[in-house]
């Protein structure tokens, strides 16, 4: 299994979870594609499991960030 990259959307700002070895994704939120080279990138994980935690954490840290500004 390869390595899980996790990266923002930059059309919409949505946290995605993905394999590193995509060039280009396409984001499940707005529907655009986008080179993941030129977006956020936030990490890289050795398994699926890590990652999309990390993505839960940083979702939740997002909403509530917003909620108390």
């Amino acid at each position: 299994m390869g390595k899980i990259r996790v990266a923002e959307c930059p059309n919409c700002g949505e946290i995605l979870a993905f394999y590193a070895s995509y060039k280009t994704k396409l984001c499940t939120r707005c529907g655009k594609r986008f080179d993941v080279l030129k977006s956020k990138i936030y990490g890289v994980f050795d398994n699926a499991l890590k990652a999309s935690e990390f993505v839960k954490k940083l979702k939740y840290s997002r909403k509530n960030a917003r909620k108390y500004s």
